[in-house]
């Protein structure tokens, strides 16, 4: 699979989503426990920052975080984040916490399933029918198949949740949403 290019396509359906985030909806509760839109976001740019340093291996570029900066600081570290991911980074190993340290290519398959999670998170604080793209949907269940389901990956306090049942029948995107502890809340009409 090529992890740079599903990358890229996450990070672009993110971005069209983080750019349509409204003044008000800042502040609205999310999936991820005690985290609000602002904080996915925020997640997403440390995320893009942190890693970015890690690939280029040039210091740590930190963009403002106050709500009205927040969508041109995802662009920007987004855009020094996938051209941080060369073939060079790919070699790499990248120490990733939760998961220890990790060969590039996976530490990217990583960053992509997260990137791609948290634009579904978006989606439903906000009201949304998220729409999946069955490929990254796919490829990232692929992915998140193999994560461990022992702290401090999974659990309480860990990366994700445990597992739960995805709705009969679902897709790819749902049983990823599922298969990370995540259930699909109804859409509320807004």
């Amino acid at each position: 699979m090529d992890f740079h290019a599903l990358t890229t396509r996450a990070h672009q359906a993110a971005g069209k989503t983080i750019a349509g985030i409204g003044t008000d909806d800042w502040g609205r509760s999310t999936p991820c426990a005690e985290w609000a839109v602002r904080d996915v976001v925020k997640h997403l740019i440390d995320n893009n920052e942190h890693r970015a340093a890690q690939a280029s291996g040039r210091p740590r570029k930190t963009r403002p975080t106050a709500d009205a900066d927040l969508v041109r600081s995802y662009e920007e570290s987004s855009a020094e984040f996938l051209a941080a991911f060369d073939s060079q980074a790919l070699e790499k190993t990248f120490d990733f916490g939760t998961f220890g340290p990790l060969p590039g290519k996976n530490a990217l398959a990583v960053l992509f399933v997260d990137n791609l999670v948290h634009d579904w998170d978006l989606d439903a604080a906000l009201g949304r029918e998220h729409r999946w793209d069955d490929e990254l949907a796919t490829a990232a269940l692929r992915v998140a198949s193999r994560y461990p389901d022992v702290m401090p990956v999974r659990g309480p306090g860990g990366a994700f949740d445990h597992a739960v049942e995805a709705p009969p029948g679902a897709g790819s995107g749902a049983r990823l949403i599922a298969l990370l502890g995540r259930s699909i809340p109804p859409i509320p009409r807004r």
